[in-house]
């Protein structure tokens, strides 16, 4: 698979997460919607990271992120249980999910050779925009358990975004043997 097609496809997907972020006419349960498909979404791409690549920074980043937005999942299903609440689908979620799938297919038919740099490029541009969007939530949610789990929640992500770019570059280094 084309490597700069992969990135056009998540581009795309970075502006729409940027466009959907946006939308303060959002309700709490939606906002927690769109949060569980975006950590749903990075948990399924972890598990084929471990599947798929060979290097163990890669190995260690999808454990990781598998660990780390699971305990999201689970602080937001006890924050959800505590407001007899449950989360609703949007627009927005619904878009995310379908654009996840595809993500995953894509991960899954690119080359043992270009699976690690095609992940962390996903994994960036996912990243960068569940940060932007989890800072619009945090300004626009009116539950305050809500906004203290995003709050609580967001330096993890920037740790994540932090992690995939210092992998991209080691993977760019010369001299480094996929």
């Amino acid at each position: 698979m084309n490597v700069k097609c992969t990135v056009g496809a998540l581009l795309l997907l970075a502006s729409s997460i940027c466009a959907f972020g946006q939308d303060d006419g959002l309700t709490n349960a939606q906002i927690v919607g769109i949060i569980l498909v975006a950590n749903q979404a990075e948990i399924a791409a972890g598990q084929i990271a471990l599947r798929r690549t060979r290097l163990r920074g890669v190995q260690s980043f999808a454990s990781r992120m598998i660990d780390e937005h699971g305990q999201v999942i689970q602080e937001t299903a006890e924050l959800l249980q505590r407001l007899g609440a449950t989360p609703q689908r949007s627009k927005i979620s619904d878009a995310m999910t379908r654009q996840s799938y595809d993500d995953l297919a894509r991960l899954n038919e690119v080359g043992i050779y270009d699976f690690d740099q095609t992940y962390l490029d996903r994994e960036v541009i996912v990243l960068h925009q569940l940060v932007k969007t989890v800072d619009t939530f945090i300004r626009t949610t009116t539950s305050m358990e809500l906004k203290t789990l995003l709050v609580r929640s967001r330096p993890s992500f920037i740790f994540h975004l932090d992690q995939a770019q210092r992998l991209q570059l080691t993977l760019e280094r010369p001299g480094f043997r996929r």
